[in-house]
């Protein structure tokens, strides 16, 4: 799957919230139209000429939108997003399609990115562990509205301060320092 329209993968995780398929005026489901380009999925232009018209869409709901996945086995496009009926509603008349399922986010990715600044600028500042990674755009950030943290050194020290300071935002992890070379 990608997130944020751009990646890939073959799996699919489970959401912590029902999906709900987009459809079109008349109630039915999108249909997926097989695409002319031989180079990948059948369906992969289509998807991911959905996913930037609705990454393009998602600038006028900056306190809605959280992100998206490409989902190119499952030939979908997945929106988190906070419930807002007007932004469900503005996903439904681009008529992308393609499937599209809306899943519900604690957090817009425009709170997510504060909490992200917060905690770019504690890297090279702490003391017991160091902060290698700072991300908040995977489909386990969007579902759980959390920004991921890659810690080397004292993990438990990290988990606990990053968790007083950020609560349940921050899913704070070990994780190796990128090797010289």
């Amino acid at each position: 799957m990608s997130a944020c329209g751009q990646q890939t993968a073959g799996t699919t995780t489970s959401p912590s919230t029902p999906a709900r398929t987009v459809s079109s005026p008349s109630g039915t489901p999108l249909a997926s139209q097989p695409s002319s380009d031989s180079s990948g999925p059948a369906n992969q232009q289509r998807l991911d000429v959905a996913a930037n018209e609705i990454d393009r869409l998602s600038a006028s709901y900056a306190d809605t939108y959280t992100g998206l996945v490409v989902d190119s086995p499952g030939d979908r496009v997945i929106v988190y997003r906070t419930k807002d009926p007007s932004f469900d509603a503005a996903i439904t008349r681009l008529h992308s399609g393609v499937r599209t399922e809306l899943r519900d986010a604690p957090q817009s990715k425009k709170a997510m990115q504060v909490t992200r600044s917060a905690l770019e600028t504690l890297m090279g500042h702490t003391k017991g562990y160091k902060i290698w990674s700072v991300g908040a755009g995977s489909e386990n950030s969007y579902a759980k509205g959390v920004v991921e943290v890659g810690v080397t050194g004292n993990l438990e020290q990290a988990k606990h301060e990053l968790g007083a300071k950020f609560g349940d935002h921050v899913d704070v992890r070990a994780e190796e320092p990128p090797s010289a070379g």
